[in-house]
């Protein structure tokens, strides 16, 4: 999905084995707003992963696309780093991001993402989300102290966002 979109009549020429009027099709598309470039990207990554993994691996890739980033749910995804909380309930948010998931350098680019409201707590249970925005002095708390913050229903999952980044707490 990063690829400039320019790039895509590039990548479908070298990627898969459409036709060459085929592309042109999709490229015309594109150019008149017919077709949605990341919904053309979408197809590419597709063709790119059947061809070098199988069908199989391909549908699986993108479901958890569509529940990491489409749908917003996480429950769907299969990859996501698991941090326990009985193992880590004394580490501080910033030690643990940081050091044991390794999604920032360090404590102080942690808290540059809580700055910029890139640093989130979400309870997801029956497809419903509930998101709590973690302040720059949550970096400091101990991740039991977080979680007991928002709060954890029974039969709901709880993930840890860094912006992008997304990991599973299991509680």
């Amino acid at each position: 999905m990063s690829i400039p979109d320019h790039l895509t009549e590039p990548y479908l020429q070298l990627l898969t084995e459409w036709t060459d009027d085929e592309i042109r099709v999709v490229t015309k598309r594109l150019e008149e707003g017919t077709a949605h470039p990341m919904a053309v990207k979408r197809i590419l990554a597709g063709e790119v992963v059947a061809a070098l993994h199988g069908l199989e691996a391909a549908a699986a890739a993108r479901a958890e696309f569509t529940a990491r980033f489409s749908k917003r749910s996480f429950g769907d995804t299969q990859n996501l780093p698991v941090v326990s909380l009985k193992d880590h309930a004394e580490d501080t948010l910033g030690a643990l991001i940081s050091r044991t998931l390794d999604f920032a350098p360090s404590i102080s680019a942690v808290r540059r993402v809580a700055q910029q409201n890139g640093l989130r707590l979400i309870r997801e249970s029956d497809g419903d989300q509930q998101t709590t925005q973690l302040t720059e002095a949550s970096v400091q708390q101990t991740l039991d102290a977080v979680v007991s913050e928002v709060g954890v229903l029974d039969g709901a999952e709880l993930y840890l966002k860094v912006g992008r980044k997304v990991a599973h707490i299991d509680v």
